[in-house]
């Protein structure tokens, strides 16, 4: 598993709560016996924003709901 996985991880097993960073780095220092630099996960949840699969809401951290497919062409064309 990459850094990435284990903060992806990490997030989704907070669930509709959401995880603050030192949550994330307590999940994963727990499950995986890694204690991961703040700036590593910080760079991990910034490309993990960046594809679209987290999303920050004040200050937590929360997987990102995934849009059907009517939802994705509505928005691609602009009708939504």
């Amino acid at each position: 598993m990459t850094v990435d996985d284990w903060v992806f991880e990490a997030v989704e097993r907070a669930a509709a709560s959401g995880a603050t960073l030192r949550e994330i780095q307590r999940s994963i220092d727990e499950h995986h016996y890694e204690e991961l630099a703040i700036d590593t996960i910080e760079t991990s949840l910034a490309a993990l924003a960046a594809a679209g699969r987290i999303v920050e809401r004040e200050g937590r951290w929360r997987v990102q709901r995934s849009t059907s497919k009517e939802d994705a062409l509505k928005r691609l064309f602009g009708d939504a």
